[in-house]
């Protein structure tokens, strides 16, 4: 029996989604059957996942920070009564029967980046583990940065008392091999791709609008993707600031849309939303699609649509697969598309996606934020769109070999499972 943290699939965010069943999908083929996963619900529930050809009952277990010390999914209150083996709390004792506990971070959180809640909450859950002797195996995620070195001192070494580690970048890697210098073992600590490469496609449950549908099956009009991120626009002028960026992402995403809609005037461009949260919360990519799509409404009528946020992970890595191009800043919506053999230009505001892109073989296929203006952004967007045909020959030629690492990856993270219940 295995616990999985850090990928709830009930935040909204399609990107923690898509790492979940990815890894629940990739786990549960390979004959482990028994698996637990933390959400943000209260208790312990049971729920049949169809998940491609995965087909199982998965158990659900709420586990979250809060300061609500009389809560049983309270992450403090879980870690004290491990200690005394549960004492009825459902959680603390998913952690105590675990034969080995797997952390994925929500794929990017590993760092203090987000502030010490976000920090203490990635430590705490490791943790639950290390200090009970369940074996702790991190799937592959990116660590770091770390701006405070008491946070990173603290970081190196639940990382030094990990069972296994993978990592998707190779910054992340050598991280990794610097910061445990003696303590490295190149045959627990690896250097992956991310997992949501092998994440199954859906066809919508839900039928498509009907414009969008119709663009789709259109063979002589082109549709393009533009991923828009809720935390990069609601309140752009400090996502500027708190990221870096050369200059505000409406901006930046108004030039890469008009350049888009004026390189071919039969393309049309539908806005993609991967985090799906209530339209009044700040990272609710729909909302700030709709606004940007109120933007381009006058100039380019009847050829900007946004896509309703009714669909889960693979039901969108489905959409995206139907593109004849896609460009976004959130990640897994990028890694959507080029698993799926679409061009993709990833819109990089951290270190994160340029790391990704190139263990996936795309180095080039990022712009950063960090360092584009609009109108650079749009010359870039312009480029991509003009080689899509080659990058898509590129993508095709190159597709089959990194989903065979990602696969044997996945052999080698349950073999890692067997070996530490095993051990332990």
């Amino acid at each position: 029996m295995i616990t999985l943290l850090g990928a709830a699939p009930n935040t909204g965010n399609q990107g923690v989604s898509a790492l979940c069943y990815a890894a629940v999908a990739g786990i549960e083929s390979r004959g482990i059957d028994q698996i637990t996963v933390q959400d943000h619900g209260r208790g312990l529930r049971r729920e049949h996942w169809n998940i491609g050809t995965c087909d199982a009952d998965i158990d659900l277990i709420g586990i979250s920070h809060t300061r609500r010390l009389w809560r049983g999914d309270c992450l403090r209150t879980i870690g004290a009564l491990t200690r005394f083996g549960g004492l009825g709390n459902a959680a603390a004792k998913e952690i105590l029967r675990s034969d080995a506990v797997l952390d994925v971070s929500g794929g990017d959180s590993f760092t203090d980046l987000y502030g010490k809640k976000r920090f203490q909450a990635m430590c705490k859950t490791k943790k639950l583990a290390i200090d009970n002797g369940r074996p702790l195996i991190l799937l592959p995620q990116t660590l770091g940065p770390f701006v405070d070195p008491e946070n990173k001192a603290e970081a190196v070494e639940i990382l030094a008392s990990a069972a296994a580690i993978w990592v998707r970048d190779q910054k992340s890697y050598d991280f990794l091999k610097a910061e445990l210098g003696d303590r490295f073992d190149k045959n627990r600590h690896h250097l992956g791709v991310d997992m949501a490469v092998l994440l199954p496609q859906t066809a919508p449950r839900q039928a498509l609008p009907e414009q969008l549908s119709a663009w789709l099956a259109d063979d002589t009009t082109p549709v393009a993707g533009l991923n828009v991120s809720g935390l990069l626009c609601r309140d752009a002028k400090k996502a500027q600031a708190d990221f870096g960026l050369k200059q505000d992402h409406i901006s930046q995403l108004l030039a890469a849309a008009k350049v888009i809609l004026d390189n071919d005037e039969k393309m049309n461009l539908v806005l993609v939303p991967h985090v799906i949260r209530d339209p009044q919360d700040p990272e609710s990519d729909w909302a700030a699609s709709k606004d940007l799509e109120r933007r381009l409404f006058a100039q380019y009528p009847g050829r900007v649509a946004t896509l309703p946020q009714h669909y889960d992970a693979t039901e969108l890595k489905w959409f995206i697969a139907q593109l004849d191009w896609f460009a976004g800043a959130r990640m897994h919506a990028t890694i959507a598309g080029f698993s799926s053999g679409v061009p993709t230009l990833g819109l990089g505001y951290s270190d994160k996606a340029s790391g990704v892109f190139n263990q996936c073989g795309l180095k080039g296929h990022v712009v950063d934020l960090r360092e584009m203006t609009a109108e650079q952004i749009g010359s870039a967007v312009v480029d991509s769109l003009a080689n899509r045909k080659k990058t898509k020959f590129a993508i095709g030629s190159s597709l089959e070999a990194l989903k065979a690492r990602a696969t044997n990856q996945m052999d080698l993270i349950v073999a890692a499972i067997y070996s530490a219940s095993d051990q332990g």
